[in-house]
């Protein structure tokens, strides 16, 4: 089983999973340190707020963390120590604090970090919340000297304002090596942006490449599955049809597949089964939640191309076969016909499937 199938199956978020731990702090372009808060006290009061929204970080794009990512290990840590849990979420804060430096015009917020338990498993998860307000939240000193968040009024604010949530990652450590399931509003084609791929050392899981190669396979695979109501001029030549198809769109969400099956399968974009049918295959292929921007020019042309027979018959052959008269074909009185004109054969011998 490989990572993204452990991903998948281990990123269970629903209704029945709890905020065990919550701590945020306060970030911005005006502080030279983050405005480090207190844990908050009982998490399960909004519980079902933060959950709700996780659910929707977990439909979003996958994301590996890169090797030695110090994020990674804060949040290992975190999650496997009852007593690493604050510490941890101070130095992810002043991880994030440091973006500012680079970037003044980041908008304030708040950083929050939360253990999340689903089942049997943990999970992590890091949200930005932006809000130009942060400075003037009310707070509490504590007997010990620290600064308590009034937690209520925040929410408020984050309940007012769904934009608020800008950058979430839901986090699995569960597996070793660490996955991520990311959501940031200021990407784009599914991409974080490159400060928030920065802070969390990590790495889209797919290519654009890679995904354009699963989503063509994903369209012939519905092809084939309903071959018995496809029209026969694009199953026999589906894989070109399928490429064209592709190649007539600049990026493929998959919570909107119409434009593309309606450039491959036409009025038949709307059939159910096909829908039903290609929407499994995303998910086969692991690119269920992608959105993928289509290269521009990726498809080549490819130089061979093959015709067989009803009866069994094929021809690999180029372009340049037809223009220098090596292979001749023709459409009669409703029999195709193909002749080959050469001065020996290469082969010819037993046949096996293989040459």
């Amino acid at each position: 089983m490989t990572s993204i199938e452990l991903l998948e199956e281990e990123m269970a978020i629903n209704s029945t999973s709890t905020v065990e731990r919550i701590i945020f702090h306060i970030v911005g372009p005006k502080l030279k340190t983050p405005l480090l808060l207190t844990e908050v006290d009982d998490p399960s009061t909004h519980s079902d707020f933060f959950i709700d929204r996780l659910i929707e970080t977990a439909k979003g794009t996958a994301y590996t963390f890169n090797v030695a990512s110090g994020v990674r290990d804060q949040v290992s840590l975190a999650i496997n120590s009852e007593h690493a849990f604050v510490d941890c979420s101070e130095i992810l804060a002043l991880r994030f604090q440091e973006l500012y430096e680079n970037d003044k015009r980041l908008i304030p917020g708040v950083l929050m970090f939360l253990k999340i338990k689903s089942g049997n498993k943990h999970y992590a998860a890091i949200i930005k919340y932006d809000d130009i307000k942060v400075i003037s939240y009310k707070t509490q000193a504590t007997l010990d000297g620290k600064v308590k968040p009034i937690l209520d009024l925040i929410l408020n604010t984050f309940v007012q304002d769904k934009k608020a949530l800008q950058k979430s990652a839901l986090i699995n450590i569960n597996n070793g090596a660490g996955q991520l399931v990311c959501i940031d509003r200021s990407g784009k084609n599914g991409d974080i942006t490159d400060m928030f791929k920065k802070y969390l050392d990590a790495s889209r899981k797919f290519t654009h490449e890679v995904l354009v190669e699963r989503l063509l396979l994903a369209l012939t695979e519905t092809a084939t599955a309903n071959k018995d109501i496809v029209p026969t001029e694009i199953f026999r030549r589906i894989k070109t049809a399928a490429k064209d198809a592709i190649s007539t769109i600049e990026n493929f969400n998959p919570k909107s597949p119409s434009a593309l099956l309606n450039a491959l399968f036409g009025p038949l974009h709307t059939n159910e089964k096909i829908k039903s049918i290609f929407e499994k295959a995303l998910k086969k292929q692991k690119i269920a939640n992608e959105t993928i921007k289509i290269p521009t020019e990726y498809f080549k042309k490819a130089a061979r191309k093959v015709r067989e027979t009803q009866e069994g018959v094929r021809v690999i052959y180029t372009q340049e076969h037809v223009d220098a008269g090596a292979i001749e074909f023709t459409d009669e009185n409703g029999y195709k016909t193909f002749k080959a004109t050469t001065i020996e054969y290469r082969i010819d011998d037993e046949y096996h499937g293989k040459i």
